[in-house]
C-alpha cells in the first residue's frame, strides 16, 4: 500500500504543522519525485502524534530496547492505537487500538536472514485475535502483505495491498520527512519530525523516533470507497515499520562505526 523511507534531512528551517499540509518535497535522490498537482493538494483530515524514543548514539551501542509505541490523536488528545511488542530480541510487533486492546488490527512479523523482508497481516474487521495469536498463529485468516524494497539501493519500501499499492519513502530537504504515496504519486500521509513534532526527548540525529504523522483521507471519507479507517490503521502500521528498520540501519551503523 504505500511506499515508505527514511533519510536525515538537510539543514534548514524548521516548518510549522501547516506549513507541512501543502508542501512538497524531493525524492532520495535530491530531484524531483513526480512533481504533480497531488503533492501540492495535501491537506491533512487526520494527524496522529507517534511517540517512538529510538535510538541515540549511546544507545544503539547498548543493544535493542523493549519498546511498545503508542500513537495519540492530536485533536482529541486522546491515545488511538498501541504497536505491541513481546520479546526484545524481536521487532515482531501487533497494533492495537486502545478501545479494544484483546483485538489486533494488523500483526507484522519480522523474519531473521538476508533478504527476508517483513510481512505485515491486516486481520478482518471481524476477526477476534489476540496479540500472542497474532504473533504467533501463522494460519489466522487476513491478508498477508509482503514488504519489499523498491530496488537493490533504495530505502523506500513497496506495499500491496487490496487497498491499493502504495510507496513509503524518505523525503530530502525536510526536517526528517517520511511520506507515503499511492503508486499515482498521490501522497496519503506524512510523518514530520521537526523541532516542533519530533517526540518529545529525541534529537534530529536520533533513529526511529516519531513524530507528527498526517494523513489525507479525503478520498475515503467522501467518496464511495470507504474504508478510510482500515487505511488509516495501515498507515499507522507501515509508518512503524519504517522507523523500526530506520532503528535497526542507525543501530548497525553505529556499532560498525566504532568497531
Amino acid at each position: 500500500m504505500g511506499l515508505l523511507s527514511s533519510l536525515k534531512s538537510k539543514a534548514g528551517k524548521s516548518k510549522s504543522e501547516s506549513d507541512w499540509n501543502s508542501e512538497s518535497s524531493a525524492d532520495e535522490k535530491g530531484g524531483s519525485h513526480k512533481t504533480t498537482a497531488a503533492f501540492s493538494n495535501f491537506l491533512a483530515t487526520s494527524n496522529l502524534d507517534v511517540h517512538a524514543i529510538g535510538y541515540d548514539m549511546n544507545q544503539a551501542l547498548t543493544g535493542n530496547t523493549l519498546e511498545n509505541i503508542s500513537v495519540r490523536r492530536v485533536e482529541s488528545g486522546q491515545t488511538e492505537y498501541v504497536s505491541m511488542r513481546q520479546k526484545k530480541n524481536s521487532n515482531s510487533c501487533a497494533l492495537v487500538r486502545t478501545s479494544d486492546q484483546d483485538r489486533t488490527v494488523i500483526s507484522t512479523i519480522y523474519r531473521f536472514g538476508p533478504g527476508r523482508h517483513p510481512k505485515m497481516h491486516i486481520l478482518p474487521d471481524n476477526a477476534r485475535v489476540t496479540v500472542d495469536a497474532a504473533l504467533q498463529n501463522k494460519s489466522i485468516p487476513g491478508e498477508e502483505v509482503e514488504v519489499s524494497s523498491r530496488s537493490f539501493t533504495s530505502r523506500a519500501q513497496v506495499f500491496d495491498t487490496t487497498l491499493g499499492n502504495r510507496e513509503e519513502r524518505r523525503a530530502c530537504g525536510a526536517d526528517s520527512l517520511l511520506v507515503m504515496e499511492r503508486a499515482d504519486g498521490t501522497r496519503i500521509a506524512q510523518l514530520v519530525r521537526n523541532a516542533e513534532l519530533r517526540t518529545p526527548g529525541t534529537v534530529k540525529y536520533s533513529g526511529g523516533n516519531g513524530g507528527r504523522l498526517m494523513l489525507d483521507l479525503h478520498e475515503w471519507e467522501n467518496g464511495d470507497k470507504g474504508g478510510a479507517a482500515g487505511v488509516e490503521a495501515f498507515a499507522v502500521a507501515s509508518c512503524i515499520l519504517m522507523l523500526k528498520r530506520e532503528a535497526e540501519r542507525f543501530i548497525n551503523n553505529n556499532v560498525a562505526a566504532v568497531s
